[in-house]
């Protein structure tokens, strides 16, 4: 506040030795305001273009990042969907495997009664004979029933027959010529 009294004071009593210094002072300080508003209106631009460059490199990095959370997205998605059918595959798989066991159970019950039946056929068919001439003869004529090159022929009973015989055979004490 006195210096601005002093200045007044120059301007309206002041000698001309100190009018001169006092416009000397005022140049300067225009001066020196001059450069400090042209350095504040430069930094303030250089502001703006840093402004401006921050923007499009935030912007940038949010496409990147939507992009990047866009393919995750998808993986993830893509992943899924591969797991469902996996996990699907594993369930069939179980299914089936489930299904298999069953069904050897089943067969494996089958075979058993299968192989009970045949010893009873094989009874049958070998019931009643009680010499080793009649075991021949039975013989002889299941082989011609049952022969493989026959049109009714089993090859599989054939080969049950000749068990059969040859066990009989030996209880009997036969030779093996038929």
């Amino acid at each position: 506040m006195e210096e601005k009294r002093n200045i007044e004071e120059i301007i309206l009593n002041g000698s001309a030795d100190e009018l001169a210094q006092l416009r000397l002072w005022l140049f300067k300080e225009s001066v020196r305001l001059e450069n400090q508003e042209s350095a504040l209106s430069e930094r303030y631009e250089r502001l703006e273009r840093d402004e401006i460059s921050f923007k499009e490199k935030m912007d940038a990095a949010e496409k990147k990042l939507e992009n990047a959370s866009k393919k995750l997205n998808n993986d993830k998605a893509l992943f899924d969907q591969r797991l469902r059918i996996l996990n699907n595959g594993f369930d069939q798989l179980n299914a089936d495997k489930k299904k298999l066991e069953s069904e050897f159970i089943r067969l494996e019950r089958e075979k058993a009664y299968q192989r009970e039946d045949e010893y009873d056929a094989l009874d049958l068919l070998f019931r009643g004979v009680d010499s080793a001439l009649t075991l021949k003869k039975r013989y002889k004529d299941l082989m011609k029933m049952f022969h493989p090159d026959n049109i009714s022929g089993d090859s599989y009973m054939v080969q049950l027959i000749n068990q059969e015989y040859s066990v009989l055979c030996r209880q009997y004490d036969i030779s093996m010529k038929a």
